[in-house]
């Protein structure tokens, strides 16, 4: 299916072997691994098509072949899906040195296939542009002793604009005294002016390279302090945490 003059609206990285979902992603890649009856990778789509994201492209990797299999060009979901085959593992910010930045609309979401996000992407967006930001990030509050696995994000006091963006590794002076902290959901709102901080390398991060690019540069960055449900499925519990949530709620009529 070919939508005439549609720019490309979000970018989906699909990319990640999924080594703690093992032994389930030894032979599927993990957008394919089934959540209550289906790949996981369907929500995401199905929720992007609720807001009119129709346009979109998918980075892939290992055993990417078996989602153009399962997705083909998005016809039948009444979507235009392309790929974005990294030829080796590329980082979670491959999709940059791959994407035509010319075919990307004003404003595009950069999303992991793996984070289940309920968000309300019109809010986002608005987000985004009302902040007359470069890029935006959607931040979820949780218990300041569980950001281990997780980029922080340090917001301003309206939280509506990112001050900050700590990795992981550094995290540990922005602690203290705080029970809850902002982390990085894995979805993004992204501008073309983001190209221009893009390193010249590869593999390249979104967390690591280039978020700390454009706070380095002082461009301006908005905030979108999440209240939506968000679960990442990126181990076995996640997993079961995720399914559980949708077993119990109707989440599209």
């Amino acid at each position: 299916m070919v939508f005439m003059n549609q720019k490309i609206q979000a970018v989906i990285l699909a990319g990640g072997k999924g080594t703690r979902l093992a032994p389930l992603t030894d032979n599927l890649p993990k957008p394919l691994v089934p959540i209550a009856g289906k790949p996981m990778i369907y929500y995401v789509l199905e929720h992007l098509r609720k807001f009119g994201i129709l346009n979109v492209a998918i980075s892939i990797a290992h055993l990417g072949n078996m989602i153009v299999d399962e997705l083909g060009d998005g016809a039948r979901l009444g979507m235009n899906i392309e790929y974005l085959q990294e030829p080796e593992p590329m980082g979670t910010g491959g999709w940059s040195l791959l994407i035509d930045w010319k075919k990307l609309d004003d404003q595009f979401l950069v999303l992991n296939a793996d984070n289940l996000f309920w968000i309300d992407i019109k809010k986002l967006l608005s987000r985004n542009q009302a902040e007359g930001a470069v890029a935006t990030i959607a931040g979820i509050e949780i218990e300041a002793d569980k950001h281990k696995a997780y980029e922080l994000c340090l917001p301003n006091k309206t939280k509506t604009r990112l001050i900050d963006y700590v990795d992981r590794d550094s995290s540990a002076p922005y602690l203290q005294n705080n029970k809850t902290v902002f982390v990085s959901s894995g979805w993004y709102v992204m501008t073309p002016a983001v190209s221009e901080f893009v390193p010249n390398k590869s593999p390249v991060s979104n967390e690591t390279d280039i978020w700390p690019a454009l706070n380095s540069a002082g461009k301006t960055l908005g905030f979108y302090a999440a209240q939506e449900p968000w679960f990442d499925s990126g181990t076995h519990e996640r997993l079961r945490r995720v399914e559980n949530f949708i077993q119990k709620n109707v989440l599209y009529e």
